[in-house]
């Protein structure tokens, strides 16, 4: 049995590297104009995030998958269409050194709010899904995880008047390591098979 004095022995670390932006760098803000969505139960497996301790991690690779989403057998991405130039991926801290994690917020923003919309708030207000992002950059980040679950939180109004716009908000809750984490395997969707790698 070790003396109390004896430190513990612990992994080299997190693999800080420098933070740098070149002056006239472009950054493109916003997302695409859809998002894509599934059940977490339709995940057979996931794709993993880097250990930080691993030696050949890099800070540049840390909040991105290694890997992709395996479906259950004839599951596929569900995509919701979004109203034009909306939607927001946010993030903030929560909880309390040594169990601080990220708090990822995204408001799906929908234009219609018929049958199909009503049906879905129905549905994913008490189930737990997970969605991909796509930014206009052409990178997808990921909100939702095997280790807690995503909250969907919908709400809408109709409209009035001649000129106030209706649509369907879908606020989207995804406590995580990472801000977002980047995903670069292929995502297998109702439309077809999108392979981020080449998006980019």
């Amino acid at each position: 049995m070790a003396s109390s004095s004896t430190p513990t022995k612990c992994p080299t670390g997190a693999p800080y590297e420098s933070l740098r932006f070149c002056q006239g760098q472009r950054v493109i803000p916003g997302v695409k104009s859809h998002v894509y969505y599934i059940a977490k139960r339709d995940i057979v497996s996931w794709p993993t995030l880097p250990d930080v301790t691993a030696e050949g991690t890099t800070q540049s690779k840390a909040a991105v998958y290694v890997g992709k989403f395996t479906l259950a057998e004839g599951k596929k991405w569900q995509v919701i269409e979004l109203t034009l130039n909306k939607g927001n991926l946010e993030w903030e801290t929560q909880g309390e050194q040594p169990s601080c994690t990220i708090l990822n917020k995204f408001t799906i923003s929908y234009p219609g709010t018929g049958e199909a919309a009503a049906a879905f708030c129905g549905m994913a207000v008490n189930d737990d899904l997970v969605y991909i992002v796509e930014q206009r950059d052409g990178k997808f980040r990921v909100l939702g995880n095997d280790m807690f679950n995503t909250v969907s939180k919908p709400k809408g109004s109709s409209g009035e008047g001649t000129s106030t716009n209706g649509g369907t908000e879908i606020e989207i809750e995804a406590t995580d390591l990472y801000p977002a984490p980047f995903y670069t395997g292929e995502i297998d969707t109702v439309d077809g098979t999108i392979n981020p790698t080449e998006a980019a």
